[in-house]
């Protein structure tokens, strides 16, 4: 130990540690000064696991091939499905057609049986109430029965004939139809001439009237008989 006398402690003194020759030591305060500023204190090496690239690219093929598989398989099967929808569709339609064209041959067909209905009904409902006049007239004893059946004879005789040229005649009843015309025209005309005859005492139209309107009404007989045949 050394005393200094200038201070009143006691200062120990250690001796210096031993140390190696370095070039540092040398270097000027300067130097060493700069050197503590600027070298840069080393931090301790962090483990870096390095990845395996060759990793990612097998993956993405491994994945791939599994994908295409698997895309191939759904896209296949889609096609497949596809197609038969496309087939099944196509078979739909040829049957929609061909319902299509049943429905219009059966409309076609019903609204000609209408025809024919309401012509045989027009015949049957006219010719019963003309039939009856008829055999009213028939029976008639005295002049204004049978002036009163006479002219009700001819009044329902004419209705028939307006309301049969009003109707829709079915193909296959035109011959029918014509036969009826004549028939209720020549009916017409023997009335009004029987009406005639007795208005004015007169035997002989009398007696043509009737004669020519029994012709007439087996000539309407015979028509509505075809009509009834021409639309069973």
């Amino acid at each position: 130990m050394s005393i200094d006398q200038a201070v009143e402690t006691i200062v120990t003194l250690r001796p210096d540690p031993v140390v190696q020759d370095d070039p540092e030591l040398h270097a000027t305060p300067r130097a060493a000064k700069e050197a503590a500023v600027i070298t840069p204190i080393p931090e301790p090496p962090v483990l870096v696991k390095r990845q395996r690239r060759w990793l990612l690219p097998v993956a993405i093929g491994v994945a791939g091939v599994i994908a295409s598989g698997t895309l191939g398989g759904v896209l296949w099967s889609t096609i497949g499905q596809r197609d038969a929808a496309r087939h099944q569709l196509g078979t739909t339609q040829q049957t929609l057609a061909t319902t299509r064209g049943e429905l219009t041959a059966a409309r076609a067909d019903a609204a000609t049986r209408k025809v024919t209905s309401d012509y045989v009904r027009l015949v049957t409902g006219e010719g019963g109430q003309a039939v009856a006049d008829y055999g009213t007239f028939a029976a008639c004893n005295s002049f204004g029965q049978c002036r009163t059946a006479a002219q009700q004879t001819l009044t329902d005789l004419q209705g028939f004939q307006t309301q049969r040229a009003a109707a829709t005649v079915p193909a296959g009843l035109t011959n029918a139809d014509g036969a009826l015309r004549d028939g209720l025209s020549a009916a017409i005309a023997a009335v009004q001439e029987l009406i005639t005859g007795a208005d004015n005492d007169d035997v002989g139209k009398v007696n043509d009237g009737a004669k020519k309107l029994d012709a007439a009404f087996l000539s309407i007989g015979k028509a509505e008989a075809a009509v009834g045949a021409g639309s069973s």
